[in-house]
């Protein structure tokens, strides 16, 4: 079997793409793709998958062993998909690649501390970003709801719906500065494009 074909995240479109070339424009939707953080993110999708399924696939009802020879196998997939991931991030992603990136790498962030793999600062940092587009979720969710809402109810709801809104707003706020201060605390290289910068209430 030969590779799988390389689909633009925007638009779905297989594209053919040229040799050597780390920049490409799609050709159905216009938009431009850095190549090696398109690359780096189908690998490091392909590994989580992989350790997933290996962690799945063992007892859940028994203890499982941290040291054991499948526990090895999925961490080092796991550390494979995070050092890709990391490469993905240097750069914007799709923002449905984006989410599940958030969320790949906090679960395997949360699987690395449980065997002393991986700083608290990081965990944290990955938690935050995880909790913080959640929360993100949520305002986006009540906002559609708020506009449709109708009936003899209506204003009862708008109201309870409202102030879960700004609870989430100051929620996100705090976030915010949390971040940001473990951006420092972390000392990234390059911080990563891991957080919806274009996100509005």
């Amino acid at each position: 079997m030969g590779e799988p074909p390389f689909l633009c995240p925007y638009c779905d479109v297989e594209l053919h793409l040229p040799d050597n070339v780390w920049y490409y424009t799609c050709d159905h939707c216009g938009k431009h793709l850095d190549l090696k953080s398109q690359f780096a993110y189908l690998r490091g999708l392909d590994s989580f998958r992989e350790g997933q399924d290996i962690l799945e696939k063992l007892n859940p009802k028994k203890h499982r062993s941290l040291t054991s020879e499948q526990d090895r196998s999925a961490m080092e997939l796991f550390r494979q998909a995070y050092s890709s991931l990391q490469v993905a991030f240097q750069t914007d992603l799709e923002e449905f690649q984006r989410t599940l990136g958030v969320e790949m790498m906090t679960s395997m962030a949360h699987e690395f501390m449980k065997r002393n793999m991986i700083s608290p600062l990081e965990v944290n940092f990955w938690n935050s970003l995880m909790i913080e587009q959640t929360a993100q979720n949520e305002y986006g969710l009540l906002k559609r709801k708020i506009d449709q809402a109708d009936g003899t109810l209506a204003f009862f709801k708008r109201w309870r719906w409202r102030s879960r809104q700004k609870e989430l707003l100051k929620a996100l706020a705090e976030l915010a500065e949390k971040i940001k201060t473990l951006e420092k605390q972390i000392e990234f290289i390059d911080i990563p494009r891991a957080r919806n910068k274009k996100w509005k209430p």
